[in-house]
């Protein structure tokens, strides 16, 4: 069967077939596809404003993963090749969507790096700020969902292969030197981590590594307290539906 068939029969294909590698909101499952190995990424049915909005004004997440993924590779920069999308509809609004890619094998992601799970901690992250300085920032590219488990690792020879996924939240233009370092604020990791990370991207903008520092943290200061928040706002109407109204 070609890639072409194959993928406009996913959406019927999809629930029964595949390995299943990731379900939390949304699902990924690895496909065999001929002599391809596929990822296929489901995107979970949006609300309904939603449902109108990425069919008529934004265009759905597969749709963007697509776009992006198509761009980033005409520029250089390191993401599973993209393959197709596809989105299905009901009554003119979007129901389920697909984004489909080349299945890239990581060894392992940036968390394992960034909980010491990993050899070469030091030397990862220091190539990874790299990578996200020359590859991303300098061609204005903000990642908006920049969280350690969207930069897959292999190993090749005696250098590390990043590949960026999860491409559908983007935003394009100029980033400053702050604005830099706030792409880092989603890591959740030590102190001593940050001050890597910002001393290592303070040198490449030829910026002063004492400021970085103290930015970064401000930042993952201010990350973790919105986290908190959000947190005890959903317990909170959790405990409401756990337990509901008080009986008279």
């Amino acid at each position: 069967m070609d890639l072409e068939t194959w993928v406009s029969q996913l959406h019927s294909n999809f629930p029964h077939s595949g390995e299943s590698i990731f379900k939390y909101r949304n699902e990924v499952k690895v496909f065999s596809v001929g002599d391809y190995e596929l990822n296929v990424k489901a995107f979970k049915i949006p609300n309904l404003i939603n449902r109108f909005v990425y069919i008529y004004i934004r265009g759905s997440k597969a749709a963007r993963s697509y776009r992006y993924a198509r761009k980033f590779l005409a520029l250089g920069i390191a993401t599973p090749a993209a393959v197709g999308y596809v989105e299905c509809t009901s009554f003119g609004l979007l129901r389920e969507s697909y984004y489909v890619s080349v299945h890239y094998k990581n060894e392992f992601t940036l968390r394992e790096v960034l909980n010491y799970q990993v050899a070469d901690h030091d030397r990862i992250l220091r190539d990874w700020v790299r990578f996200t300085y020359e590859k991303l920032h300098k061609n204005n590219i903000f990642h908006l969902d920049y969280s350690p488990g969207n930069t897959l690792i292999r190993k090749i020879d005696n250098n590390f292969d990043f590949q960026i996924v999860d491409l559908n939240r983007m935003s394009f233009g100029n980033i400053s030197f702050e604005k830099g370092l706030f792409n880092f604020r989603q890591l959740y990791t030590d102190r001593q981590t940050l001050e890597l990370l910002a001393t290592t991207y303070a040198n490449l903008c030829n910026k002063d590594a004492g400021k970085a520092v103290k930015v970064l943290i401000a930042f993952d200061k201010r990350n973790r307290e919105t986290r908190d928040r959000q947190e005890k706002i959903k317990e909170f109407f959790r405990s409401l539906f756990r337990f509901g109204p008080a009986e008279e």
